[in-house]
């Protein structure tokens, strides 16, 4: 049994999550700094707060480009979705890196109500990023065969 990964087709999403940890959070934690708090957990805090609306456009922009790159939009809306929970995991890892490595953060997290808004918010962000992009892809390759049979 020979195991082959291509790395071609996760390119793609392994980007996407460079560019979230990077920009995304880095964006949010520049803002912030040190006066972040539990807000890092809960991202819908910070994805709906005035100061930092741009981290939810830049959330939108990532998975937007994710999913226009993607050669299939069915591969991009499922990637898109399993952006949700390494961008949890995220959190909690820039939670540690600020605050020291604590465990019991991951039991904290999903006993608050505030969790399952954060999971829906990045649902909706995401599939909402991956349904407009998909939509934008198609519509461009129709307008590129409208085009070619106009030049013909």
């Amino acid at each position: 049994m020979k195991l082959k990964i291509e790395l071609g087709r996760q390119g793609n999403f392994i980007f996407a999550l460079l560019l979230i940890h990077f920009v995304f959070f880095g964006y949010v934690c520049n803002v912030y700094a040190k006066a972040i708090g539990d807000r890092i957990l809960f991202l819908y805090q910070i994805i709906f707060n005035p100061i930092s609306i741009l981290s939810g456009i830049i959330l939108f922009v990532i998975v937007f480009i994710m999913v226009i790159r993607e050669n299939f939009f069915e591969y991009g809306i499922r990637n898109s979705i399993w952006l949700i929970p390494f961008i949890i995991v995220m959190s909690w890892i820039w939670h540690w890196f600020l605050y020291g490595f604590d465990l019991g953060i991951i039991g904290f997290y999903f006993i608050r109500f505030e969790s399952y808004l954060t999971i829906l918010t990045l649902l909706g962000i995401n599939i909402l990023a991956a349904l407009i992009a998909s939509i934008a892809k198609e519509q461009y390759a129709r307008f590129i065969t409208e085009i070619k049979v106009i030049e013909t």
